[in-house]
């Protein structure tokens, strides 16, 4: 009867203790044109509203403002909202520089475990949309422009020159 006790006791505590653990496994990466697809199609069902999909472009925001795919947001994991910034947003396809970037990975993860449904990868990540030949824009995301986004890091470039 005692072990009965402690097993009851113990049950909602190991539980509580085993939150969802987010793994290499749970990431999906897509292709140049399976990623187009996803951004295109509603997300949301008869029964839900539905919202708006959105890339997201996890370099820091130098490489952002060189180039980036149309429609981008320019997110950080270093973002105090990163998060946040997304709730609004049905299904979030997430790139980095190249194939399968780890700073992509570990946005993706972050997102899923933060409780976003629907988040892929862009597999070949930015050079791969480049090398596709797909259209690209310049300039500043305007939910985050700080200073540091007007020159590179290394203070070399004014951003805004072509």
């Amino acid at each position: 009867m005692p072990r009965l006790i402690v097993l009851l006791i113990m049950a909602p505590l190991i539980l509580i203790a085993c939150g969802k653990s987010v793994s290499d496994k749970d990431v999906h990466w897509l292709t140049v044109h399976e990623a187009q697809v996803a951004i295109k199609t509603p997300s949301g069902s008869w029964l839900t509203e539905s919202k708006p999909n959105v890339w997201v472009d996890s370099r820091d925001a130098t490489h952002y403002t060189v180039g980036h795919i149309p429609g981008a947001l320019n997110i950080q994991l270093s973002d105090p909202d990163a998060s946040g910034r997304l709730d609004t947003y049905g299904t979030i396809v997430v790139y980095g520089e190249s194939y399968k970037a780890p700073i992509a990975d570990a946005m993706i993860k972050t997102l899923i475990s933060k409780g976003h449904d629907d988040v892929k990868g862009l597999e070949l990540g930015y050079a791969g949309w480049v090398a596709a030949g797909e259209k690209l824009n310049k300039g500043h995301d305007p939910g985050r422009i700080t200073e540091s986004t007007k020159i590179d890091r290394w203070h070399r470039v004014n951003v805004d020159q072509d």
